[in-house]
């Protein structure tokens, strides 16, 4: 996008099973006890995660840098982080496809997720621009609006500490994603791909995680 894939799999075995006191009852200091905590945190709310272009569309690239590679990256990892935390997860992508922009609000609206949030990355002419921004649209209705800077000030924030990344800041944006969906929705631009080091970041799949987990952690804030 111009200027503007870690399903925690939780194996339980034996040991986790057993760590029960006489009662019954779970020791809550063991990974299984976290793990249900972590599934009852987000109640099952359901969230739409948008992987950016697809297909023919790539999107921005840089060298051997493609935009719809990262954000489907991207996308696959945020799923797994929160679908650890108990939330539901549809992507209106799983694999390099192009998907029409009314078709991945309508994913959206027809499901009835709570959020949409839309995965991108930036490039510029200039290699000296960089950062993460979060864009939501600043119109119609109120409700709509405030949550959506809400959601996206949450994301920011928590991208920022997980990769201390410069900030761009959130921004009002007209987008066919986040102005057509029927719910708080944002759009999230994880990076210019352009900016040398920004994109050898990028193209480091740790990077990448941190990413996927302060988006999620966001979202998971947003909610609480």
């Amino acid at each position: 996008m111009f200027l503007r894939t870690a399903l925690f799999f939780i194996f339980l075995s034996a040991p986790l099973l057993t760590a029960c006191s006489q009662n019954g009852k779970v020791d809550q200091d063991t990974p299984l006890a976290a793990a249900q905590n972590n599934a009852r945190k987000g109640n099952g709310h359901l969230v739409v995660l948008d992987p950016g272009h697809g297909g023919f569309d790539i999107g921005a690239k840089s060298q051997n840098v493609e935009e719809k590679e990262l954000a489907l990256r991207t996308a696959m990892l945020v799923k797994r982080y929160l679908s650890s935390m108990g939330y539901r997860v549809i992507l209106t992508r799983s694999r390099d496809v192009f998907i029409p922009l009314d078709k991945r609000t309508a994913i959206a609206n027809d499901t009835k997720s709570k959020i949409l949030v839309s995965l991108h990355y930036n490039a510029f002419k200039s290699s000296n621009a960089k950062g993460i921004e979060v864009y939501f649209y600043d119109r119609g209705s109120k409700w709509r609006s405030s949550n959506s800077k809400k959601l996206a000030q949450n994301v920011l924030s928590r991208l920022l500490t997980q990769t201390g990344a410069a900030s761009r800041g959130v921004k009002h944006g007209n987008f066919h994603v986040v102005r057509e969906a029927n719910m708080p929705a944002i759009l999230v631009e994880g990076g210019f791909i352009t900016h040398p080091e920004e994109r050898d970041r990028l193209a480091d799949p740790k990077y990448l995680d941190r990413i996927a987990q302060g988006i999620a952690e966001g979202i998971d804030k947003y909610f609480h």
